[in-house]
């Protein structure tokens, strides 16, 4: 667990889970001012470290707590946050609220899609009801939720203060400092159309910064959605492309070999650590798939 200030009063907490590689990979937003909030607590593993980190903070309140979408590594923990803050409202996408509720049906998919890596999360605890909150019955001056799927049909958006707090709408971000890395965040069921229209909508309303889950935050956030954008199209036209040239080579490594060469934000895949590259290999897969399935699906 590390604490970050990026910000005056915005704080990123980094959740350590339990594969050395996913060291810097999951992180929770939190704001301490007027409103006290936060962004994703994380899976349920690491929740002790989030509630660690909110105690060298001193947030003896939270007042909400946003899910940008339902996934384990960004809401599995909410649960046995809400015992430390049981005040809190969760806003929660409208689609999602009966399996936070209701877990057990969200927690047998999961088991069949992640395998051993949803066992490392932990199981999701159940919300009570009482506490959630959809995004239409949530009214705070400054600020607004953006209905964003495409990663997920149960994504939104927060915007507050010129913060967006994309979640996984954004893609994948690890800030190099000479420059990002940025890859999709395109698991199956992915759905090109959804996912662009959510860029846009979000291209369309005042933000200046964009935090991501995974991992930091860049200056930039119109320049990095247009980046995601284009980068979206161009692995589209990639595996397009290779499942077209189908042969003995798997599908993944070609892909991954091509786009190498052509997508520069990915390009620094080479600057990364070992353990960042093998967590990353770990999703290639996953992302391709999601391309793929929506091209055959066409």
């Amino acid at each position: 667990m590390n604490i970050n200030e990026v910000r005056p009063r915005l704080y990123l907490i980094g959740l350590e889970q339990e594969m050395k590689e996913f060291g810097t990979f999951i992180g929770s937003w939190v704001y301490d001012g007027e409103d006290k909030f936060l962004v994703d607590p994380g899976p349920r593993a690491s929740i002790d470290q989030l509630l660690e980190g909110l105690g060298v903070l001193k947030m003896k309140r939270l007042d909400f707590i946003f899910l940008t979408h339902i996934h384990l590594d960004h809401a599995g923990g909410t649960g046995l946050l809400l015992n430390h803050y049981p005040d809190a409202k969760v806003i929660c996408h409208e689609a999602g609220i009966p399996h936070m509720i209701r877990p057990q049906k969200l927690w047998e998919g999961v088991k069949k899609v992640l395998g051993d890596l949803a066992f490392k999360y932990g199981e999701i605890e159940p919300v009570p009801e009482k506490n959630l909150l959809a995004p239409g019955e949530f009214e705070r001056d400054g600020f607004q939720i953006i209905n964003t799927p495409g990663h997920a049909p149960h994504h939104s958006a927060l915007i507050y203060r010129g913060y967006l707090f994309a979640g996984d709408a954004g893609g994948i971000y690890i800030d190099l400092k000479d420059r990002p890395y940025l890859r999709p965040a395109t698991p199956p069921r992915f759905l090109l159309k959804e996912a662009v229209e959510s860029i846009d909508k979000l291209l369309d309303v005042a933000i200046r910064e964009i935090c991501y889950t995974h991992f930091g935050i860049h200056p930039d956030a119109k320049g990095m959605l247009r980046n995601y954008r284009e980068q979206l199209f161009l692995w589209r036209d990639v595996v397009a492309e290779q499942m077209r040239g189908w042969g003995g080579q798997d599908l993944v490594e070609r892909c991954i070999s091509v786009l190498l060469e052509k997508d520069e934000l990915f390009k620094s895949f080479k600057d990364l650590t070992e353990g960042e590259k093998r967590r990353e290999r770990y999703f290639f897969k996953s992302c391709i798939q999601g391309i793929s399935e929506y091209l055959a699906s066409r």
